[in-house]
């Protein structure tokens, strides 16, 4: 008697298919394969227990994952109400602020983009500049530029051009190379606004030199009408 071995120790009770499954594998494979067919065998049922946690495992996540589908489809359909259903700018602005408390992350860009939208219709541009401001946390370039270049106009139109120009300012150092135009145009008007002729007359004249047809005259003429008197 193995003296090492525990006393009382409880025996696993193993299906006997499984071990006559295993016995006629073991025949068919070389000896060196003795030790994995004996580790299968005194463990069977722990294996058992563990594919099945993985089985079902998996079945909560697909569970899971419908779940959160039905969900986002559900808000969906109820963003599309208010889209729908509240012709009124200001109105809709308001919907769709009450809608973002509890929308779904995967529908917030969407949301804010129309929040956007709505308030600057509404001429409620503080409203509109917010809205802008979560879409600049974006991790795309190109709505980062999209949604700076909202902003800024917002804030302008709010009163407050020398934000705005700071906003540009920055936004133009990273911005992807197909929004520059938008933005130095952006930045003329709201260095205009703020009283900064300087860098309002070299975003014109930077305009100038790149533009063809019908807007370059009117960017020359307002190059040279801001530019500083020496």
């Amino acid at each position: 008697m193995d003296e090492n071995k525990p006393k009382n120790q409880p025996e696993i009770p193993v299906n006997p298919g499984v071990v006559e499954q295993l016995e006629q594998i073991k025949k068919t494979v070389p000896d060196t394969s003795q030790r994995l067919f004996d580790f299968l065998a005194m463990n069977a049922k722990p294996i058992a227990i563990g594919c099945g946690l993985i089985i079902l495992t998996a079945a909560i996540y697909s569970g899971a994952d419908y779940w959160r589908k039905r969900q986002i489809a559900k808000a969906a359909d109820a963003m599309g109400v208010v889209l729908i259903g509240q012709a009124d700018p200001a109105l809709r602005a308001k919907a769709l602020e009450d809608f973002i408390k509890d929308a779904p992350s995967g529908l917030l860009p969407t949301a804010q983009l129309e929040l956007a939208t709505a308030a600057m219709l509404a001429k409620q541009y503080d409203k509109a500049a917010e809205a802008w401001a979560q879409l600049a946390g974006s991790s795309s370039p190109d709505m980062q530029a999209m949604a700076g270049i909202g902003q800024a106009k917002c804030l302008v139109l709010s009163g407050k051009p020398k934000e705005a120009l700071t906003l540009l300012e920055g936004l133009k150092a990273k911005a992807p190379a197909p929004y520059a135009e938008a933005i130095t145009r952006q930045v003329a008007v709201a260095a205009e606004a703020a009283g900064d002729t300087q860098t309002a007359s070299a975003a014109y004249a930077e305009l100038a030199g790149k533009a063809e047809g019908a807007g370059k005259p009117f960017y020359q003429f307002k190059a040279n009408q801001l530019k500083p008197k020496s």
